[in-house]
């Protein structure tokens, strides 16, 4: 299987075409990404481990309407997670542009069509994965065919020091609200506050015990809307993004935790959601820093 190998003076990550994942990646000898050891290994990844997620990241309920057409597309258990089995993190994409000097990029190519996907509209998306110094950049731009919705990020678990667990990860997440969730881990519409929660992280603090499956409602216009510590390597990260959304995952299954910028899951079912219905003549943009420095 093939690999793309991007490096400048601070970075280096290693790229896969099979489903746009990220492999490793490296900031000044440390890995600080989950990953398997051989590319193979990623044909089961049931943890989307690195993976680019489409064509809608997180759960969407079974059933949809746009321009009061009802659409029903593929699911399991009532609901479609990370673009169900056709999702993108299986698919093979293109290269469609690579460049190894000073801000070394690539640029990988898929298009999703209507009849594999469950949904309507044949999506051609280009991803960009290129390095700036110290900053791992994702660039995402799609469009359709027909109205259809469209929700990219990325899954790669964090871990910034390779021990066996989080135990000296600090955790900021500059939210003031997070998504309440059905028994199926759906969104309900309804947005509750963080205050006296453990979904308060406003302020730098241990991971600790915390166990997230959520999205947290991102502060509008943050400097910086993340913040990863490890104290014993003094690897900071920062996360800066254009979404609303930030959805955080760190189970108990994996000693790493997934940062996943995104629009707020099953949005085409709740109005007052951010919209995700890209139409024709219409282009998806989603762009996500990650940045790493010492302390």
């Amino acid at each position: 299987m093939k690999e793309i190998v991007l490096t400048n003076h601070d970075l280096k990550v290693i790229i896969l075409p099979y489903g746009g994942i990220i492999k490793e990646l490296w900031y000044k000898g440390t890995n600080v990404v989950l990953g398997k050891k051989n590319a193979e290994e990623y044909l089961d990844n049931p943890w989307y481990m690195g993976a680019c997620i489409g064509r809608y990241a997180g759960r969407l309920a079974s059933e949809y309407t746009i321009d009061q057409v009802r659409y029903t597309h593929k699911k399991e258990n009532a609901i479609q997670l990370h673009g169900g089995a056709q999702g993108w993190d299986k698919a093979v994409w293109k290269i469609y542009d690579l460049f190894h000097g000073t801000v070394p990029h690539v640029v990988l190519e898929y298009d999703c069509l209507e009849k594999d996907s469950g949904h309507p509209g044949d999506v051609s998306v280009l991803l960009k994965y290129s390095l700036r110094e110290n900053t791992l950049q994702l660039e995402y731009k799609a469009k359709t065919t027909r109205p259809t919705p469209i929700n990219l990020t990325n899954h790669s678990y964090f871990n910034l020091n390779g021990a066996p667990n989080l135990g000296d990860h600090e955790l900021m997440i500059q939210a003031d609200e997070v998504l309440e969730l059905d028994h199926n881990l759906l969104p309900t519409g309804v947005i509750n506050t963080v205050k006296k929660t453990d979904f308060d992280r406003n302020d730098l603090r241990s991971i600790g015990q915390s166990r997230y499956d959520d999205c947290f409602v991102l502060r509008e216009k943050e400097a910086v809307n993340l913040r990863l510590k490890a104290n014993s390597t003094k690897i900071q990260m920062d996360l800066i993004t254009d979404q609303p959304g930030l959805v955080v995952f760190n189970p108990k299954e994996l000693n790493g935790i997934c940062f996943e910028a995104q629009k707020f899951s099953n949005a085409p079912n709740i109005p007052h959601f951010p919209n995700t219905i890209v139409k024709p003549g219409e282009r998806y943009t989603q762009k996500t820093q990650f940045i790493f420095s010492n302390f």
